[in-house]
């Protein structure tokens, strides 16, 4: 009995690992970045909305309070914008958190790029979200040119920034 558990649950592993990318980078091929607007986590300010950043390259990430992996990598995506946010649109998108909670964690960490929330998860499907954390990365004509399932590493994202602000599309 404990075999076929065992053989069960790796062949689970193995599947969510082959339809995440492997927990890596995963290569698109220019898909449209579906757009959204969000409400802005932080009372009071503008919604935030995809399309009104067209023309530069927008880093997208996907996190919430309760992913142990999204808490480690939020230092290092703040430190990442803060050398590279005149050239690349940060937005952090917190999903199916309770909002008091989002708030706290993003005072703590002192974020200063744009975040939104998303409650009830309504971009799972339109951003084919794996597991948690997710980066997405846009050009500045709004194609997806790479996602990354699991936290970023410091050289994916200069790596990846690099060519996005280089490159016109």
């Amino acid at each position: 009995m404990a075999v076929v558990v065992l053989v069960v649950v790796g062949a689970l592993v193995a599947a969510v690992l082959l339809t995440s990318g492997g927990g890596g980078k995963t290569a698109t091929g220019g898909q449209a970045a579906p757009d959204f607007t969000l409400a802005n986590l932080q009372d009071g300010k503008a919604a935030i909305n995809l399309a009104s950043y067209r023309g530069k390259p927008v880093l997208v990430n996907f996190w919430a309070t309760w992913c142990v992996p999204c808490k480690d990598e939020m230092p290092l995506l703040e430190s990442a914008h803060n050398q590279w946010g005149s050239k690349v649109q940060f937005i952090g998108i917190d999903r199916q958190d309770y909002k008091p909670d989002a708030l706290a964690f993003a005072q703590k960490t002192h974020v200063t790029y744009p975040l939104a929330a998303d409650p009830n998860a309504t971009l799972d499907g339109a951003y084919r979200l794996r597991g948690m954390p997710t980066s997405v990365f846009i050009d500045r004509d709004g194609r997806i040119v790479q996602r990354v399932t699991g936290p970023v590493t410091r050289s994916q994202l200069d790596d990846t920034l690099k060519a996005m602000t280089e490159t016109k599309s």
